[in-house]
């Protein structure tokens, strides 16, 4: 869930940057620089998790 959760934050923060490239807000391109950042962290960090989890599954099935 938190992969999908991130790409759907980096979606919509670089939608809305372009939104507010074309209108001129600087306080909108902002905002979603930094919601796009957000989900490219989480999406990065649910990867490192699912690896882990795999890692300490298979070292548990050995035992």
């Amino acid at each position: 869930m938190g992969r999908l959760k991130g790409k759907i934050d980096t979606a919509i923060g670089k939608a809305k940057e372009k939104v507010g490239y074309a209108v001129g807000s600087n306080k909108l391109q902002a905002k979603g620089a930094a919601q796009a950042l957000k989900g490219k962290a989480e999406s990065a960090v649910s990867g490192k998790l699912d690896k882990a989890r795999k890692a300490v599954d298979k070292g548990t099935q050995k035992l």
